[in-house]
């Protein structure tokens, strides 16, 4: 048990790294400086460069699988669970970026699928917490997997560097006002003014934080 909490603990450090560079151009050197071990260490608790990116790619899909859990719990209502998958939506647009899917495309294909499984699965899950939220006149009837989609593509447009600077406007607001764009997209009028949006700025916030 403390050896996968030490390997825990080391594989931390890397994540931030992942996000922002190619797994193909990172060597074990550069891994083991990251993790701020020596390369002998490193070792006593990761086989190989490809265990270390498999456990990524696991921990981004045990991540979606999170998610799928509080979409059809039942206990948590509506509007707090759609709060949930735009939050989810916002970290997986942070720690899943484009460099990594491509990396995954040309090295890891079979990663990819498990990636790709996972991110069905989660849409299956919204579906049909979706379709439970239309019946009961919470959500318009719109399409839920342009819904997702819409996510994908405009928050990794939104987290692009150039964005802020191109339209003047913080990253923070930037994040805040697409969120309540999303709310009026889904939720109908009568059930607007019963969306707490008190927590949101600090859950954006404390993303962003994770940026740096």
């Amino acid at each position: 048990m403390e050896k996968d909490q030490i390997r825990y603990k080391y594989f931390e450090k890397i994540k931030p790294v992942f996000r922002k560079n190619r797994f193909s151009q990172l060597n074990m050197d550069d891994i083991a400086r990251h993790m701020d071990i020596s390369k002998a260490t490193m070792y006593k608790y990761f086989s190989s460069k490809d265990d270390i990116v498999k456990l990524f790619v696991d921990s981004c899909a045990d991540y979606f699988k999170s998610g799928e859990k509080m979409m059809v719990d039942q206990g948590i209502s509506y509007s707090e669970r759609f709060q949930i998958v735009f939050e989810h939506s916002l970290k997986a647009a942070v720690y899943v970026p484009d460099i990594l899917l491509q990396d995954l495309k040309e090295a890891y294909p079979n990663l990819l699928d498990t990636l790709l499984r996972a991110e069905q699965e989660r849409l299956t899950c919204f579906r049909q917490f979706f379709e439970a939220g239309v019946a009961e006149g919470v959500f318009n009837p719109i399409n839920p997997a342009l819904f997702l989609v819409q996510d994908d593509v405009v928050l990794r447009r939104i987290l692009e560097p150039a964005f802020t600077i191109q339209f003047d406007i913080t990253l923070k607001q930037a994040l805040l006002d697409y969120y309540l764009i999303k709310k009026q997209q889904l939720i109908t009028p009568s059930f607007l003014d019963s969306v707490d949006d008190a927590g949101m700025d600090k859950k954006i916030l404390q993303v962003i934080q994770q940026l740096s």
